[in-house]
């Protein structure tokens, strides 16, 4: 037997490519084609025999997904103990081949996973691509390039496990877990909430998020479908980023969507619906409990009790405001895609519409999102349009009654018809009183309606055959308007509202880009060159119109011109910045062997004073394919691909805002003086802070080694380390309070970040019915303030809701974010270990403290507990982040199953530390009861006393928790319908099911959410009153034709 060997590249399955492969085979005689990593051995003899016992005719026909025919698919027979030569498919997949009763059909094909199927008349047989054989392409900056060509650090996201997360309107949530050293956190589980991308890490007090690029344009991740994602990028160092100059000093998300193809329309629909539950429900005290609470703290600081919790039993349980703010709740999303085309114009058009109601009251999303994408070819030149539309609104409830929720006090009726507004509030006897957060919710209307139109067009042509030209025009237009109204009301003596009051604001923002790219490719004796030179500018305007005023003739008249003129107020602003860059990139390779990639950006930008707008971004990488050396022969059947991989660049960020290097002033009520007899006021102005004229670009330096790999045919490696440093770090620089203004904005930060990324993935054999992928990533981020301000200053998180301090902060020698807190040792069994408790001068360190309270570290040894003694206790960000995902299928059935999480993280519970604080009136947790007396002294909780005078419940370690956990993000079974049985009901493909989304999370936190991130760099480890996360149970379909 003669064997031939050759190439073949089908993967976008050309109608030429498949005429000329069906006519090869049938002019030769060469049937059999067992294809193996896109080479095919061809067997040459008896190709056309058949076993006697073939006497049964088998015809059938072999698509693809999308139900499109696929020509030039091996049909073998397939017996007890081997496999024989068969026929392939025609121009329409179609097949005949004799058979015998016993036998099963084998049908492969280049790029697609083989499959076995019992031999029966009239098959209908749909192969699914197989990822890991094809030559894969992937989007980079201004670009494209085989993912086997790669000298940087670019992670590619499967879309797929993407979909089976993708339950929230934004898409982003469900890039959490997915790619080693991307982290993705959430500051409220509230309907329509965004999200926080970072990618390896925070290296900017400016901006942390990551450049978003969809279809070649900077865009949003909220305005994208995820039915409408064909592939997901990261580009996460410097070489592969630094082409996108300083909007991308915190790395790229690159996003493409599909596009219209040749050939018959094809039409998608999905539909699902999703029930929201409520998580974790916090253990808080009831009516009778809370009675008993604030009874005893009272008594222990020789207050007399209020008469109306004076008999705890008579309470009973009272009124549950978790239970009555918190419900399950549905939200239903649909999808329409319909695209087509012929080889000069293709189409494509999708719209989608969710309908969310939150779990919290009144709280609720709607997103309608509208995409248009068309691409014409005339000759050498190509045109494309992507246009889209977002609208949505968002009902939220106001952030303060979320934090207030846990703090009610449980015997506030939920209502109560002799009140202004028919809600119940708390006795006029307790002095701090909370407020009927339920009631307010129904009360009060926030809610904000934003509309985006994207419009993107392009135009490349061709010329002397190795130039390409292409020029790439975007306007972006967002519409904003929020509204708040809060209508007059009575709940109790200090819970009422004399005035309605009602605040209006209307924005609008507009964003031009212009880019030209001029490319050459060009491949000579195994020397691959790849050059590209661009120009693009860049302009963003935005205004914003705003009022306010209070006391309306009614609650149902709501416009500031009806209202009886008290607190009027209006507000109004507008910017503009501007950019212009020149760039180039330098591909080459030889033999697919030496990769040597360098890039340089130049940015102009219009936030800087003129002498210092322009920065310069250069970066290189260079790889080696030592599988392709002669001396890993004798290893190459084990390990089948390596590559080893170095890149260095350096990435710049501009000021968050506009004007940072300009002194701004404005009027102010407040502001002016007295003339004559003091009865003429002239309002007068100010300055709003200091300014540094000479402000300077952000620089970040980025170092990046790593390989790539695969096994055994089936196995998949990458691994990398990265460190980056940042110097000319802006940042505002506390400046003393009796001076007055803003913080300056000054470069006088520095910031390292280093990690390591783990990536490995395993693929069974597909010729099995039982068929499963295995993924698995691990990463690290490691942070360092280097340097803050001229002397080393701190920079302070948020304060506290519940205590009106500053725990976490940036301060050199420590991750930003850090906790500084004092150290609690223990709570203090007797009087004699408070008098033995002293400093090296033998005086208390303690001595207001009595048995029962807290001891305190003095860290500082000077004999005093205050806020001096708060040091390092600990960093919000993991040791390391993981995710691991299993998904496989069989026969129609499918699954997968997503779990990520994180390990080492700490975070401050401010819920229970204001649950624990019994110097107030609000409610406290039921963990209180048992709290210390002198008869339950084996408990870390101290004894409760109204007075507080040992400052029990200042913040401290003991608030301080380890946030580790595991989570189960994603469970998903799905079945498709046998293609033979729906095309009878003029289908190409149906598919139901199931799934859940934060089914479970094992953690030894004890707060709503061990993943949560308050808003703010600063502020990462702190849990306080958010809108708890959901879990979420959907059900839906997917039906093409």
């Amino acid at each position: 037997m003669k064997n031939f060997k050759f190439n073949l590249s089908m993967r976008n399955h050309f109608f030429v490519d498949r005429v000329l492969f069906l006519s090869f085979a049938l002019t030769t005689g060469f049937m059999a084609v067992p294809f193996v990593n896109a080479k095919a051995v061809v067997s040459e003899d008896a190709v056309y025999s058949l076993q006697q016992d073939r006497n049964t005719v088998c015809k059938g026909r072999v698509v693809d997904l999308k139900g499109e025919p696929l020509i030039g698919v091996t049909v073998q027979v397939k017996n007890a103990n081997e496999t024989v030569a068969g026929t392939v498919t025609d121009i329409d997949g179609n097949f005949t081949i004799n058979v015998s009763a016993s036998s099963s059909l084998l049908f492969s094909y280049i790029g697609y996973k083989p499959q076995v199927i019992k031999a029966k008349n009239q098959m209908m047989v749909t192969l699914e691509e197989d990822s890991q054989n094809l030559e894969e392409v992937i989007v980079v900056g201004y670009g494209q390039q085989k993912k086997s060509d790669l000298s940087s650090s670019i992670s590619v996201i499967d879309v797929n496990q993407v979909k089976a997360s993708s339950v929230l309107p934004n898409v982003a949530n469900a890039l959490e877990g997915t790619t080693p050293g991307v982290s993705v956190t959430t500051s409220s589980g509230a309907p329509g909430a965004g999200v926080n991308i970072r990618i390896r890490g925070i290296s900017s007090f400016s901006d942390s998020e990551p450049l978003v690029i969809v279809d070649g344009a900077p865009g949003n991740l909220n305005d994208v479908n995820s039915g409408d994602i064909e592939s997901l990028q990261v580009l996460k160092d410097a070489a592969s980023a630094a082409i996108y100059g300083s909007r991308a000093a915190n790395g790229v998300i690159i996003v493409t969507t599909k596009k219209g193809k040749a050939g018959k329309v094809n039409v998608e629909f999905n539909t699902s619906l999703t029930m929201q539950m409520p998580g974790k429900k916090m253990d808080i005290a009831n009516a009778e409990e809370y009675a008993i609470l604030n009874n005893t703290a009272r008594q222990a600081a020789g207050k007399p009790i209020y008469d109306c919790l004076s008999n705890p039993a008579s309470l009973g349980k009272g009124t549950d405001f978790q239970d009555e703010f918190y419900d399950a709740a549905p939200l239903i999303n649909t999808y329409l895609s319909i695209s087509g085309g012929n080889d000069n114009s293709t189409y494509r058009l999708s719209g989608s519409f969710i309908d969310q109601q939150g779990i919290a009251v009144t709280s609720k999303y709607q997103k309608f999102v509208l995409s248009y994408a068309g691409q014409q070819k005339k000759g050498a030149f190509t045109f494309g349009e992507n246009i889209g539309f977002t609208k949505f609104k968002k009902n939220s409830v106001p952030d303060w009654l979320i934090q207030g929720l846990l703090v009610a006090q449980p015997i506030i009726p939920l209502y109560d018809s002799e009140n202004e507004c028919g809600f119940g509030g708390v006795p006029s006897e307790i002095a701090n009183q909370g407020t009927n957060v339920y009631g307010m919710a129904k009360l009060v209307d926030n809610h904000n309606i934003n509309a985006n139109l994207n419009f993107d067009v392009y135009a490349q042509v061709n010329f002397l055959k190795d130039f390409n030209y292409k020029i790439n025009v975007g306007y972006k237009n967002w519409w904003g308007h929020s509204y708040s109204y809060t209508p007059s009301y009575y709940m109790s003596t200090n819970v009422q509202k004399e005035r309605a009051t009602l605040s209006e604001t209307r924005s609008e923002t507009a964003h031009l880009i212009v880019e030209n790219t001029l490319m050459y490719k060009k491949v000579v004796a195994g020397h691959s060159f790849d050059a590209l030179l661009g120009y693009t500018f860049e302009r963003e305007k935005a205004r914003d119109l705003g009022g306010s005023a209070e006391g309306f003739p009614n609650n149902w008249i709501r416009v500031i011109d009806a209202s009886t003129k008290y607190g009027i107020n209006a507000t109004g602003g507008a910017g503009e910045w501007d950019m212009i860059s020149v760039l180039a990139r330098f591909l080459y390779n030889y033999k697919s062997k030496y990769y040597l990639t360098a890039n340089v950006r130049r940015d102009g930008s219009s936030r800087f004073a003129k002498n210092n707008r322009w920065g310069t971004f250069p970066s290189f990488s260079v790889a080696w394919r030592v599988s392709s050396e002669s001396f890993f022969e004798p290893i190459r059947s084990v390990v089948n691909d390596l590559k080893i991989r170095a890149s260095y660049g350096v990435l710049g960020n501009q000021p968050g805002g506009n004007y940072a290097y300009i002194a701004t002033g404005g009027y102010a009520t407040n502001l002016g003086y007295l003339f004559g007899n003091g009865s003429d006021f002239i309002r007068g102005a100010s300055i709003n802070g200091y300014t540094d004229t000479n402000i300077q670009w952000e620089r970040t330096k980025s170092t990046n080694v790593g390989f790539d790999a695969n096994l055994l045919d089936c196995i998949s490696l990458t691994a990398n380390y990265f460190y980056n440093k940042t110097d000319k770090l802006l940042m505002g620089v506390p400046i003393a309070p009796s001076i007055g203004g803003g913080s300056p904005i000054t470069n006088t930060g520095k910031m390292r970040n280093k990690g390591f990324e783990f990536n490995a993935s395993y693929h069974s054999s597909s010729s099995h019915d039982f068929q499963y992928n295995i993924s698995a990533n691990l990463s690290t981020v490691s942070n360092e303030v280097l340097k803050m301000g001229t002397a080393g200053e701190t920079l302070y998180g948020a304060k506290l809701n519940s205590s009106n301090q500053s725990i976490t902060g940036a301060r050199e020698g420590y991750p930003i974010g850090s906790f500084f807190l004092k150290h609690s040792l223990g709570i203090f069994q007797s009087q004699e270990e408070i008098d033995n408790y002293k400093d090296e001068e033998g005086k208390l360190i303690q001595p207001n403290a009595a048995p029962g309270d807290i001891k305190y570290l003095d860290a500082n040894k000077d004999g005093v507990i205050n806020g001096s003694d708060a040091i390092f206790s600990g960093s919000p960000f993991p040791d390391f982040s993981y995710g691991l995902n299993f998904s496989g299928s069989y026969k129609d059935f499918d699954f997968t199953i997503f779990l990520q999480g994180t390990y080492g993280n700490k975070m401050f519970d401010a819920n229970t530390h204001r649950l624990h604080n019994s110097t107030t009136d609000f409610n406290l947790s039921k963990d209180l009861l048992n709290a210390w007396t002198p008869e339950n002294t084996n408990t870390n909780i101290p004894r409760l006393i109204l007075t507080d005078p040992n400052h029990n419940t200042d913040p401290s370690t003991r608030f301080l928790s380890d946030a580790s956990y595991l989570r189960v993000k994603t469970l998903q079974v799905g079945y498709t319908f046998p293609a033979g049985l729906i095309k009878k009901i003029g289908l190409n493909s149906l598919r139901v099911y199931l799934s859940a989304n934060n089914l479970f999370t094992i953690t030894g936190y004890d707060g709503y959410d061990p993943s949560y991130t308050s808003s703010g760099l600063l502020n990462a480890g702190l849990d306080q009153s958010i809108y708890p996360l959901a879990k979420n149970v959907t059900c839906g379909f997917t039906v093409r034709f």
